[in-house]
């Protein structure tokens, strides 16, 4: 849709990973281990998402 790129999702990586903690923090109950259980396949989606967006843009990119 071009709303976020690629490159703006790498740039912002370290931001999302932050809100990513948060967020697993405050929906999981309080130990580590189910923290890191919501959080690990957050993260595995964020960066799927910028590979995703990188093959959309190249392949627009070869469109044009």
């Amino acid at each position: 849709m071009g709303v976020i790129g690629s490159e703006m999702l790498k740039k912002f990586r370290k931001h999302a990973l932050i809100v990513i903690l948060i967020l697993s923090a405050i929906i999981t109950p309080p130990d580590i281990i189910s923290q890191i259980i919501v959080t690990f396949p957050i993260l595995i989606m964020y960066e799927v998402g910028i590979y995703v967006a990188k093959r959309v843009e190249k392949k627009q990119k070869l469109e044009d």
